[in-house]
């Protein structure tokens, strides 16, 4: 058995609609310190005291078997604080009863991790495994909800500024 992994660029994830309980982050460009050409690259930046979501849409491979795991790649400007993330999925298969408009996610996975203590913004991974799948299968078509639990209700969020995420990807067993 072999990892897949689908990356997921933070420019293909559809914002939230910024109603009450679904707030969306917001999204920046970046530019590196580096000499020209300089490095640009987008961020969503989840806020330190609003749930924040994006979706991700994607058909799940065909070399699929078995597994998910969602892993983040963020930084902070601070050196001190976790931030608590969350993710779940919601699979439809081809004939369900449900549609891709009416279907429920399955139950969120979280996980904590904290802030590069050494420099404020090295880059920090964090990984959520997700434990309720929805009966995902090859072929089905994904919504992957990533979001920040700012308010802690699943776990301690103590991070006081913006948890700035460049990278997400869906790793699974093939």
């Amino acid at each position: 058995m072999a990892t897949g992994t689908l990356n997921l660029p933070i420019t293909s994830a559809a914002l939230a609609d910024g109603t009450a309980s679904n707030a969306t982050p917001s999204l920046k460009v970046n530019t590196g310190t580096n000499a020209n050409p300089k490095r640009r690259f987008v961020s969503a930046d989840f806020d330190a005291s609003t749930d924040e979501h994006l979706w991700f849409s994607f058909r799940m491979p065909a070399n699929y078997l078995s597994g998910g795991a969602v892993k983040i790649l963020w930084m902070a400007n601070a050196t001190s604080g976790t931030a608590r993330w969350g993710a779940s999925l919601g699979a439809v298969t081809p004939a369900d009863t449900d549609t891709a408009l009416e279907h429920a996610q399955a139950t969120a996975s979280t996980a904590g991790t904290a802030a590069n203590a050494t420099e404020a913004r090295r880059e920090v991974e964090t990984s959520i495994t997700l434990a309720n799948l929805d009966s995902v299968a090859a072929g089905d078509f994904v919504s992957l909800c990533v979001f920040r639990d700012a308010d802690g209700t699943s776990g301690t969020d103590d991070l006081s500024v913006d948890a700035e995420v460049f990278s997400i990807a869906f790793e699974y067993t093939s």
